[in-house]
């Protein structure tokens, strides 16, 4: 009979160091991640108070007696001086251009991007563009975190990681919900791939950034009745839903991609196109209202709490507004427009179907997000978060099914393609999905999928021949 071999001296040696190691890496992150939180948690905070202080001095002050957004057309062009003057890299939603700098760059983001981003963002939603506030917060983190690096002298990777932490904790402070925060900074750099390496000091970062931001998250009442759906209904129905979510994420990244395309021959006349769409803002709230101007945050409380909008099509002005207001020049994040048009659009299919209205708007304001920034983790946690137990996984139910549907569609080029939804296509994956073409897609030779497409050619090729 063998013997079994005492572990050597070496043995235990690598076990120790592998184990130093550890500690040493644990602590050292859980410090950084602390910092990270709290200085971003305290720009996020600083942000919400001005944007609140300019937006009620806007509504109170000299302006008080004409519409707000009338001066959108001088606004957006004021936008785009800031922004190409000063920081050309905070134009847009943001959290593009910070993804983009985590891929390319080691998170390496100028410090001055913050207060521009800021400035930017905070005139554009005091006026009534159609955006978003966690892009500037995004931002804010990462130009934070960027600068610590510098000052703590920190290598490329170590710069990156950090970064990752400064977008956590925006976003955690920013909605108020610090692990779908922190999940959402790891999540939201490539389709289908998280950053383990970075999950411990983003959790640390998003608790420490929303208890010093304060935030509270929505919290839909959900007052009506849902005990006339058995168990099966609503698995079914929310499957259903999120699969028509998916299907509006994918027509608003669509319109916001064909949109950007065609303003590209316009390049050369920023501030021309910036007023052009002021112009186009303010008609579209003279015409439909301003319920989708600025955050719109008021109407989607009062779909959450089950009332359906006055006016149906509000997700459609919302996605059209967004558009414009970000592809001609405003700045802002574009979550927040997702959560409008997810839980208007959630309202408006419960109403139609008789189904709880309150219910399905939450479904919404979770499924369309999920799948528009392909976070379905990210906004499950949210979900979880926000609503009761019984009903969050329904809308994780929602949310996976939304992802599945968009397809290899982001809101952010940047993000890089980590994995492929489907087996049943071949892809080259670790590139950014603004650069995937349809060229570039194939059918996987063997699969189930190629066996269906062929199928469907031969049924129309003998509809034809019988024709």
């Amino acid at each position: 009979m063998n013997e079994i071999e005492p572990p050597k001296l070496t043995d235990e040696f690598r076990w120790y160091a592998e184990h130093t190691a550890l500690i040493y890496s644990t602590l050292k992150w859980a410090a950084l991640g602390l910092m990270s939180g709290i200085f971003v948690g305290l720009g996020t905070r600083v942000f919400l108070l001005v944007l609140r202080w300019t937006t009620h001095i806007v509504s109170h002050g000299p302006m008080k007696h004409v519409p707000y957004f009338a001066a959108l057309p001088l606004i957006l062009p004021l936008s785009v001086f800031l922004i190409r003057k000063f920081a050309p890299t905070a134009r847009g939603h943001g959290t593009e251009a910070v993804i983009a700098a985590v891929h390319e760059q080691f998170g390496r983001v100028d410090w001055r991007v913050a207060p521009v981003k800021l400035a930017a963002t905070v005139l554009t939603l005091a006026f009534g563009g159609s955006v978003g506030k966690e892009g500037p917060c995004a931002q804010i983190g990462a130009s934070i975190s960027s600068l610590f690096a510098d000052i703590l002298k920190l290598g490329d990777e170590d710069r990156r990681r950090l970064v990752i932490c400064g977008i956590s904790g925006g976003f955690a402070a920013v909605f108020g919900t610090p692990v779908a925060g922190a999940l959402f900074g790891i999540e939201v750099l490539y389709l289908g791939r998280i950053e383990y390496s970075v999950l411990l000091p983003c959790l640390i970062s998003g608790i420490a950034a929303h208890l010093v931001c304060g935030t509270i998250a929505p919290s839909p009442l959900l007052t009506e009745q849902v005990g006339h759906l058995s168990q099966t209904s609503l698995a079914f129905l929310s499957a259903i839903f999120g699969f028509l979510c998916g299907l509006l994420a994918l027509a608003f990244i669509e319109l916001m991609r064909s949109t950007e395309h065609f303003l590209q021959r316009f390049s050369s006349r920023p501030y021309l196109v910036a007023f052009t769409g002021g112009c186009a803002l303010a008609a579209t709230y003279s015409l439909f209202g301003t319920g989708a101007a600025g955050l719109g945050i008021p109407t989607i409380d009062s779909a959450l709490n089950g009332v359906v909008p006055a006016l149906g099509v509000a997700f459609g002005v919302k996605m059209l507004t967004t558009t414009i207001t970000l592809e001609t020049g405003g700045s802002g994040g574009i979550v927040t427009p997702l959560f409008y048009i997810g839980a208007t659009f959630g309202a408006l299919f419960g109403h139609i179907f008789h189904l709880p209205v309150g219910l399905f708007a939450s479904f919404g304001f979770i499924a369309v997000a999920a799948a528009a920034t392909n976070a379905p983790i990210a906004f499950s946690v949210m979900a979880m978060s926000i609503l009761p137990p019984s009903i969050g996984v329904f809308a994780s139910l929602s949310a996976c099914a939304a992802y599945l549907l968009v397809g290899h569609r982001s809101v952010y080029a940047s993000q890089k393609l980590g994995t492929l939804k489907t087996a049943g296509l071949t892809m080259k994956v670790g590139v950014p999905i603004g650069q995937v073409s349809p060229r570039d897609m194939h059918v996987r030779s063997g699969s189930g999928t190629e066996r269906m497409l062929n199928l469907e050619r031969k049924i129309r090729k003998n509809r034809r021949r019988g024709q």
